[in-house]
């Protein structure tokens, strides 16, 4: 997006419907909106309310929202309201394309235990310490720690021989996408061909299995099963709303 001139109160409105339209597109989502600011004059409290409304409504999208090549008056209200903190700002277009053709940043992180009970605290405090470093909103962690908890406890209780064998959990965080991995070298087993319960079913004909599944099922976005080898791997993925 090119915005000339000045971005004022009577500009602002217009500027701000442009930028949700892009971000909100009814195609596929951009991968980064560049804001080339070269030809941008003045920039009021207005305008910057237009940017952090973009901003926020680019994160919650996971897309990368960046400007590029401030003019001197339009830095200047950038860094006397912080706003350059809160957006990526670059010296000029080809860094900004540059950057945004890297993709957001990957933040990985791996640990395996064996195939035990007693080991699940340790990979819940293993998953709090990730949300915790990355800084990700407490109240959006109880689906992950559930699904981890049904996951490594259906795997300890029917596929493995207690202590018998490794389980590895990786947590990939690509933009506002995390991604859970579980993988164990137990016998083939695909949780995802667990018939889901009759929810509506009165309490003496509720099936008393198969609670678990369905919840890890309903609460991620995705869920996928492969056999890897000689190992079941079950990948989980939701949105993270910042």
């Amino acid at each position: 997006m090119i915005p000339e001139g000045r971005l004022d109160f009577s500009a602002a409105g217009a500027f701000q419907q442009q930028l949700e339209a892009v971000l909100a597109g009814g195609g596929p989502a951009p991968v980064a909106v560049i804001i080339d600011c070269a030809a941008l004059d003045y920039v009021s409290s207005a305008g910057l309310r237009s940017f952090l409304l973009a901003a926020r409504a680019a994160q919650r999208a996971g897309i990368l929202l960046a400007l590029a090549a401030l003019q001197p008056a339009v830095r200047e209200v950038f860094e006397l309201s912080g706003f350059n903190r809160l957006i990526a700002v670059h010296p000029d277009l080809a860094t900004a394309l540059a950057h945004a053709l890297q993709g957001p940043p990957r933040k990985e992180r791996r640990t395996a235990v064996p195939g035990n009970g007693a080991q699940l605290p340790v990979l819940t405090r293993f998953l709090q310490e990730f949300w915790s470093a990355e800084k990700l909103p407490p109240a959006q962690a109880l689906a992950f720690e559930l699904a981890l908890e049904e996951v490594f406890m259906n795997v300890v209780m029917h596929g493995l021989p207690a202590g018998a064998a490794r389980i590895e959990v990786l947590l990939v965080l690509v933009g506002n996408s995390l991604t859970m991995t579980v993988q164990d070298d137990g016998p083939p087993f695909n949780p995802l061909s667990v018939p889901a319960p009759d929810v509506t079913a009165d309490l003496d004909q509720r099936a008393v299995g198969g609670q678990g599944v369905f919840l890890m099922r309903s609460m991620m976005d995705t869920v996928s099963y492969q056999r890897v080898g000689a190992q079941n791997q079950l990948t989980m993925t939701k949105h993270i709303e910042r």
